[in-house]
């Protein structure tokens, strides 16, 4: 019953950004999304390159497409350094609604667009070598205005609903869109995901 009740207000704050959608940064174009299968039938979607417009689209289409064929999608791996908002919450919304898991790839960035992404994930892992980045929404030319800044507002409301510590869904508001906070491995940790594997890479 929790849950339903989490799902139900994070989806409401997720619709409330596509009315913010005009003032993310976006990309000319989209980002590769495919999904590939194993041989016990599960699938593992990935996500590379800038999020842009028509790709909440194109994940669910690969959801689709791999349940129709009888795969069952459990994985999301992220290597997107960000891209449209209102794109990203709609993946967001997508992965929150079938519990799906989300990781970022060995030598991978998730950042901006693609943060919220991340935690929506069921569980949530970062390959050491990959990281993790946040900072404030902008406009398409890279400027802030009271637009911009009620987009950030309701990405930190939706940051929080899917579990991000209040100490790092502050980052994002006084992290200027010209700059990026890059979360440690401890931060990572707060908000539930596992860092595991070879040396994290230098920032």
């Amino acid at each position: 019953m929790v849950m339903e009740v989490i799902s139900g207000k994070v989806v409401s704050v997720l619709c409330e950004m596509a009315l913010l959608a005009g003032f993310a940064v976006t990309s000319s174009e989209g980002a590769e999304i495919k999904y590939r299968a194993t041989e016990n039938r599960l699938v593992t979607i990935s996500i590379n390159g800038e999020i842009a417009k028509g790709d909440g689209e194109s994940f669910r289409s690969q959801i689709k497409e791999a349940e129709i064929k009888g795969y069952v999608v459990s994985e999301v791996q992220l290597n997107s350094g960000g891209g449209s908002l209102f794109e990203g919450t709609s993946v967001a919304r997508a992965i929150r609604k079938r519990l799906l898991n989300t990781v970022v790839v060995p030598g991978g960035t998730c950042a901006s667009a693609c943060f919220v992404i991340f935690a929506a994930g069921a569980t949530r892992s970062v390959h050491p070598t990959a990281r993790v980045g946040l900072h404030a929404a902008s406009t398409e030319s890279g400027e802030e205005n009271q637009d911009t800044s009620a987009a950030t507002a309701a990405m930190v409301r939706i940051a929080e609903l899917l579990g991000v510590p209040p100490a790092i869904s502050s980052a994002m508001i006084s992290t200027p869109p010209s700059q990026m906070y890059w979360l440690s491995n401890s931060q990572l940790e707060q908000m539930g995901a596992v860092v595991a594997g070879e040396p994290r890479r230098p920032d």
